[in-house]
């Protein structure tokens, strides 16, 4: 049966640094949960405290309602998966996988039955007897995996699984994980750094930033609709531009860039007008415009072809740098040098306070 983790107000110090202060989180039994952000953030920190490598210096962890802060690591009943697989070189497949079995002194014939059944859901049955140094990255991974969850934990965590594989087989590792996941029903805490292995394998994903949660919500959500600028920029590209919200005759909100306005429909009631705000813009939420001077005008430097996709860079008469990415047509690419403008999908694009610390949209209204 899956478990729910709740994490109470953690505080985790090493020497005189504060690395977490005070953060809480809820993570939903049988979910795969994604701890996002950049290098020394705080997400393996904090993994290595549900584990029970860090300590907890302050709050409480619980595992189904059962505090877990003074439990020791070998007592939790959790899978680990390390960035390095930590897969030993002189054991076979099965007996790497069997080893945690071995450990908690499970009988003879149901260690084989379970390493058989688990070999089969990592699809790895047929390497049972090799040797490690003779797999692949992709297949030592599996064994890593197995590894963890062959004896059947209440948790699985996953410290950076995917980094020292290549980009190809990181897609084909990332997908097989999910299923695996999926299949297991085990409750997951993941961490990683790279924002399109988390939207790919996450119910919901904590975008982390010196050791603060930004942002948790669902992978579509936290693209679409970010909580500020650090999530927004984060996350894929973003373009950030200065505006001011501003109201119409009809009391309606209308958002200035420059000379460019256009009405807005889903900002919130209390954000007020006449006020400075940064607009961010996706490089796909552009609509280039070549008929008429609405919108952005902007000049071509150049063009990258990328045969779904065309990206241009364009540059504004204040000299700012603008990402575009259109549908690649049968149309010639536009020239460098070439004057057009930039209309936005006002629907789709995001609008914070001047800091850029809160998000003026209302998510309860259909754009």
């Amino acid at each position: 049966m899956s478990v729910a983790i709740k994490i109470e107000n953690v505080v985790k110090r090493f020497g005189k640094d504060t690395v977490i202060n005070g953060l809480s989180l809820d993570i939903k039994p049988g979910e795969f949960f994604t701890l996002l952000g950049p290098s020394g953030c705080g997400k393996t920190t904090l993994l290595r405290m549900i584990i029970g490598f860090n300590t907890i210096d302050g709050g409480r962890i619980m595992i189904d309602g059962k505090v877990i802060n003074d439990i020791p690591t070998n007592k939790r009943n959790m899978g680990m998966v390390f960035q390095n697989y930590a897969i030993f070189p002189h054991m076979s497949v099965k007996d790497n996988i069997a080893f945690g079995l071995k450990n908690r002194k499970v009988p003879k014939d149901e260690i084989e039955r379970r390493v058989d059944e688990i070999l089969k859901v990592v699809k790895i049955d047929h390497l049972k007897n090799r040797m490690p140094q003779k797999l692949s990255g992709g297949q030592q991974q599996r064994i890593a995996l197995a590894r963890a969850i062959v004896i059947h934990p209440e948790v699985l965590l996953m410290d950076e699984p995917l980094s020292n594989l290549d980009a190809k087989l990181r897609t084909e590792m990332r997908n097989a994980i999910k299923q695996i996941q999926r299949q297991v029903g085990i409750t997951t805490v993941y961490v990683t750094h790279d924002q399109e292995e988390a939207l790919a394998v996450s119910d919901r994903i904590a975008v982390m930033n010196a050791g603060v949660i930004q942002q948790v919500d669902t992978p579509k959500n936290i693209y679409q609709r970010p909580a500020n600028i650090f999530v927004s920029t984060f996350i894929g590209l973003s373009n950030i531009l200065d505006g001011t919200l501003e109201s119409n005759d009809n009391g309606k909100a209308v958002v200035r860039i420059g000379d460019y306005r256009f009405q807005m429909n889903n900002i919130l009631k209390e954000s007020g007008a006449n006020r400075p705000v940064k607009v961010s813009v996706r490089p796909e939420e552009f609509i280039i415009n070549r008929e008429t001077r609405e919108g952005i005008p902007v000049t071509v430097k150049n063009s990258v072809f990328l045969g779904v996709d065309t990206h241009y860079f364009v540059e504004t008469r204040e000299g700012q740098e603008i990402e575009v990415i259109q549908n690649s047509d049968l149309d010639e690419l536009i020239p460098d040098g070439t004057r057009i403008h930039l209309k936005v999908q006002t629907h789709k694009i995001n609008v914070f306070n001047e800091d850029g610390s809160k998000s003026l949209i209302d998510r309860g209204v259909r754009a």
